[in-house]
């Protein structure tokens, strides 16, 4: 019986002094954020997303936001990029040696532009890098006329060299001339600025320098070969479509070019008209 009631008094001591002990205090913050301040009907707080960056991401560059190129204080210049492929006909025209024999021939031109925006997006420096061939025959009546051929320096006739001995002229058969061009320009747009999202007509005018090498092929023999320098002025009006995050172009230019070259014994400088059908692709 005493037993019984010794046990008893021990279970009720335990159990008063387990009731006074105190919890571990937390050893550190915890692993998981507070939750979002509630507004006053009681939902989340909503925070905006930021203007730049995307969520899958992509960077700016991608995702076509091209604020850039500070300007004045508090004003922005744009820059944007385009290629393009120009192609047509080039008639050559002038008095000169080469410009007579050289009838209506073929231009192809490929290059990219960068365009430097005002603030409005409605006019625009260009700075165009460019690489142009074009290929003139001379078609079926030809004249002869005498070419020389400088050999070390010294003035030679060309047939002592081909195994022609005693002709003393030849005749043309076909010119090609390839040439990387940089120019510098002006573009204004006429409808809707250009950052707008329906169609915009554009015109402008641009000039340049080239340089490059020039082919002339003969009837009697092979070809020579020279280093040609140029310049250029021209204008372009084109279309401008919009296409998800793309600009389509389609349009027109013409443009008369200069090339001095000394490959013939005569005057051998050449004049074209070009005209070229545009197409191309800002972004």
């Amino acid at each position: 019986m005493k037993t019984k009631r010794w046990l008893g008094v021990l279970i009720v001591a335990s159990w008063l002094i387990g009731s006074s002990a105190n919890a571990q205090q937390p050893g550190g913050p915890s692993a998981f954020p507070p939750p979002s301040p509630l507004l006053p009907n009681a939902a989340p707080e909503k925070t905006e997303a930021p203007l730049y960056g995307d969520q899958s991401g992509l960077s700016d560059w991608i995702v076509y936001r091209r604020d850039c190129c500070e300007g004045a204080p508090g004003k922005q210049t744009p820059l944007y990029t385009e290629i393009y492929l120009q192609a047509g006909p080039s008639i050559p025209v002038g008095g000169m040696t080469l410009s007579r024999e050289l009838k209506t021939g073929w231009s192809i031109m490929g290059g990219a532009r960068a365009l430097f925006f005002n603030e409005p997006m409605t006019r625009a420096w260009v700075v165009d890098l460019h690489i142009i061939n074009t290929n003139e025959s001379s078609g079926v009546q030809n004249t002869q006329f005498p070419i020389t051929f400088f050999h070390n320096g010294i003035r030679s006739d060309l047939a002592v060299f081909e195994g022609q001995v005693g002709r003393q002229t030849f005749s043309l058969e076909n010119s090609n001339r390839t040439m990387v061009g940089l120019g510098f320009g002006r573009d204004w747009y006429l409808r809707n600025p250009g950052d707008n999202d329906s169609c915009k007509w554009r015109v402008g005018v641009d000039g340049g320098g080239r340089w490059g090498t020039h082919n002339l092929s003969f009837n009697e023999f092979g070809h020579v070969t020279d280093v040609v320098g140029g310049i250029y002025v021209g204008a372009h009006s084109l279309l401008e479509v919009p296409y998800y995050s793309w600009i389509l172009q389609g349009g027109f230019r013409a443009e008369w070019a200069y090339t001095w070259s000394d490959i013939l014994q005569g005057p051998s400088d050449v004049q074209d008209l070009n005209f070229f059908v545009t197409v191309g692709l800002r972004f």
